[in-house]
This record gives structure tokens, C-alpha cells and sequence, in this order.
């Protein structure tokens, strides 16, 4: 059986939501640490950032139709705008702070996704 556009975004975008859910869900848990020394931690969790904003967006941007005009530019918008309400939302939970420079990190996923895919797609066109 084969998916029809509107079918195929909209998986991509449940797929989306049940990340962003996840990211909510990671943000939620108190003093989230790998256990490795201190400095493995530190950039062990700020990879983890990129990651989970990289695979925000690149879900996000699949979801939409890409025929209208500017849909990268709110997936740029939407991702860093969730980065921000996530740093938020950690601001309210015992072990975790808020970070601005959390947000940028996020933001390097979000930007990276969009690059990949511009590339992919032009690749397929």
C-alpha cells in the first residue's frame, strides 16, 4: 500500500509531536547526568541538545508541504522558539536550570536539520 502525500506528512508530523513530547518528557527529569566524569557529561548532553532539536526539525520540515512559500523559515522559527519554551519549562524543575546558551546549542540542531534538508531534497528533485 502506498502512503499519499498528505498521508506521508502526516505521519512525519505525529512522528513531530511524539518527539517534542519526548523532549518535554527529557527536560522533566531532575539532574538528567550520563554518570561519565564531569567534562565527558558536559558534551555528552550538549550533543544529546543538537540531536534532539536536529531531529525536531528535520521531522518537522517532512511534515510540511513544500510548495508553500517560507516552510523552512518556520521550521527555523517553530525550533527555536520550542528550544526556548524548553529551557523555560526546566526553569520549573528541581535539579535543572534553564539555559540561554542551551538555547543556541538547540538552535545548531535546528539550523543543521534545515541544511540536510535543503540538501536531500535538492538531491531528489
Amino acid at each position: 500500500m502506498q502512503l499519499t502525500n498528505t498521508q506521508t506528512r502526516l505521519l512525519y508530523l505525529m512522528a513531530t509531536i511524539l518527539w517534542a513530547g519526548l523532549i518535554f518528557y527529557l527536560s522533566a527529569v531532575p539532574d538528567l547526568k550520563s554518570g561519565l566524569p564531569s567534562l565527558q557529561d558536559l558534551i555528552l548532553r550538549k550533543i544529546g541538545h543538537v540531536f534532539v532539536f536536529f531531529m525536531f526539525a528535520y521531522l518537522l520540515a517532512h511534515s510540511l508541504n513544500r510548495v508553500q512559500r517560507h516552510y523552512l523559515l518556520f521550521v527555523i522559527i517553530v525550533g527555536v522558539l520550542y528550544a526556548f519554551i524548553d529551557e523555560v519549562h526546566q526553569l520549573s524543575v528541581i535539579g535543572r536550570q534553564g539555559s540561554a546558551c542551551d538555547i543556541l546549542i538547540d538552535s545548531i540542531g535546528v539550523f543543521l536539520a534545515v541544511f540536510i534538508y535543503l540538501r536531500k531534497t535538492k538531491k531528489s528533485s
